[in-house]
């Protein structure tokens, strides 16, 4: 089934979905169709390019954070699989 999405910038490596999704539905984007490779709930993003470890991720054209192992288009991407340094203070002795 088609699911609704958003993409922000075409440079994006990540939309974001409009509607609970599941493994098999598409998604349309500035970079092509993806398929989902798994669930994705309301608002979560998938990665619509192949992502190895250690990439940014990049949603509305900004780097939200970095990928924590190797994710193929269509990958539900959350903190199980990106990490994230943006407020987190450095704590020094």
């Amino acid at each position: 089934m088609q699911r609704r999405s958003m993409m922000i910038h075409p440079e994006d490596s990540v939309a974001m979905v409009l509607e609970d999704s599941l493994k098999g539905d598409t998604i349309k984007t500035a970079r092509g169709e993806v398929t989902l490779l798994e669930d994705v709930e309301f608002a979560h993003k998938v990665a619509v390019v192949p992502l190895k470890k250690g990439d940014s991720v990049i949603k509305y054209q900004e780097e939200i954070g970095y990928m924590l192992c190797d994710a193929p288009a269509g990958t539900w991407i959350h903190s199980h699989n990106m990490g994230c340094d943006r407020g987190k203070v450095e704590v020094k002795a």
